[in-house]
């Protein structure tokens, strides 16, 4: 097995890669990987066991192990299997396994009319990671040109994650506002890139994620406002503003008050002031 590391986690890093001819009966597990795993069979025949469910593969077939996730496999006592396998990892992973069938399967079964080229491909992955030096672009390309095969022929099974995705980035938006949490931060939670996550934002909230975290806090502020009697400095720290300086100046561009000036009318007129939508 070869094996290299990188210091930062990037969209998509391939770990390392390898090959092995299985002795008859040999197995591995119940195990979990600390990341992403293809084995790709060679030749041969073997099981692979994830949640209580046995899948039996042949020659062209591979099988994914997500991170942390216990699995076993066994090589055929008869035809037993060799196999390559290829360990990955990044931000990018879930959106690029989602485009194929390891969207709802942690198994490919190859059809038969492609197990030539399929191979070729994982053999390239090889080679180039066994030269790459340290260098990414080549590894990376072939490990797409290799789950390229194993996309979903059916499209009318394709899923469309962006939903998801956005639902999550506010749903711990909502949840953390409150601390000194960056888009960078969100993105990291949902598992996706900066560049996608924004994407997201526009598509299904018509506003970048940076915008939706600071009119989140000021819409938790406007509450604090008209609810409690918490100081200005309280209401700040509490919605993630570094400051109350910083909060007030927000306040006065967004909502065209001051908190003070807003708590006030709000006081001496017993409701809210009409203010931006997005507060609602």
């Amino acid at each position: 097995m070869e094996k290299k590391s990188t210091s930062k986690q990037a969209s998509l890093t391939v770990y390392f890669c390898g090959k092995e001819e299985c002795q008859p009966g040999h197995y591995f597990g119940p195990a979990v990987r600390p990341h992403y795993l293809i084995h790709v069979i060679l030749e041969g025949k073997g099981i692979f066991q994830k949640s209580g469910v046995t899948y039996s593969l042949k020659k062209g077939d591979a099988f994914l192990i997500p991170p942390m996730e216990s699995t076993y496999y066994q090589a055929d006592k008869e035809n037993p299997w060799s196999y390559a396998w290829v360990g990955f990892d990044g931000s990018a992973c879930p959106e690029i396994l989602s485009q194929t069938v390891f969207s709802d399967s942690f198994i490919y079964q190859n059809p038969g009319s492609n197990i030539s080229a399929l191979l070729a491909c994982m053999e390239r992955l090889l080679a180039s990671f066994r030269e790459s030096h340290g260098r990414q672009l080549e590894p990376k390309g072939n490990l797409l040109m290799l789950l390229s095969f194993m996309q979903d022929p059916s499209p009318e099974k394709s899923r469309d994650f962006s939903d998801e995705y956005f639902k999550a980035a506010r749903e711990y938006i909502e949840h953390n506002y409150s601390y000194d949490i960056r888009i960078s931060d969100v993105a990291r939670h949902v598992g996706i890139d900066r560049t996608y996550l924004y994407k997201i934002f526009m598509e299904h909230g018509k506003t970048s994620p940076k915008q939706y975290l600071l009119w989140h806090r000021l819409r938790m502020a406007v509450q604090m406002l008209c609810s409690t009697d918490y100081t200005i400095t309280e209401i700040a720290l509490s919605c993630g503003f570094k400051d109350a300086p910083s909060f007030c100046n927000y306040f006065k561009k967004h909502i065209g008050f001051t908190p003070r000036a807003f708590r006030k009318e709000f006081q001496d007129q017993g409701k809210t002031i009409p203010v931006n939508n997005k507060l609602l």
